[in-house]
């Protein structure tokens, strides 16, 4: 019985809401149409407007990845340059400091030299002027051994003595002496 009631209590809701239950199952109907419709073209839209996000978010990292390389390259190519140049003015300087040292070797040997050749002639000048000295000295003994010696004589003789030690001539100075007293 409750099958038989079913349906008649559905034949008389039909004869009832028949047409307005048709009118609301075709526009529930039409709704859930529209809804599917809307939920379509926003998923569509949806999708759409990732798959582009996506593009562009790969794009832009293919850049900034591009960016970042020519970066880097052109970091290592700075690099390489400022290594070089620091290489090549280190190996500059290393050379004029080289140079420079060999330049004041050769002048200080040449120094040396030159002060151990006038070591060498100043000790030739002091013989040479002790051994005027002495022959003068015996020259002025060996008259003295002859003769008596005057005072003049004396003083002339070691006036020439001090003469000979400063380097400079009896008879220039004396021949200045001469012309000041003029």
């Amino acid at each position: 019985m409750s099958d038989k009631n079913a349906n008649n209590v559905d034949q008389i809701r039909d004869l009832i809401f028949g047409n307005q239950i048709k009118d609301f199952e075709a526009q529930f109907n039409q709704l859930n149409d529209t809804l599917t419709v809307m939920e379509n073209k926003m998923t569509k839209a949806f999708n759409e407007s990732h798959t582009k996000l996506q593009k562009e978010t790969e794009r832009s990292l293919e850049v900034l990845e591009k960016k970042i390389d020519n970066l880097s390259t052109s970091t290592q190519r700075e690099r390489t340059k400022l290594k070089e140049l620091i290489d090549s003015t280190d190996e500059n300087l290393h050379e004029q400091m080289t140079n420079q040292k060999d330049e004041f070797a050769t002048k200080l040997k040449i120094f040396k030299e030159n002060v151990a050749d006038d070591n060498k002639k100043m000790s030739e000048n002091m013989k040479t002027m002790q051994n005027e000295i002495q022959a003068t000295l015996q020259k002025g003994l060996a008259g003295l051994s002859d003769e008596k010696l005057s005072r003049d004589s004396m003083a002339q003789m070691l006036l020439d003595v001090a003469m000979k030690i400063q380097g400079t001539d009896v008879n220039a100075m004396l021949a200045q002496g001469t012309k000041t007293e003029k």
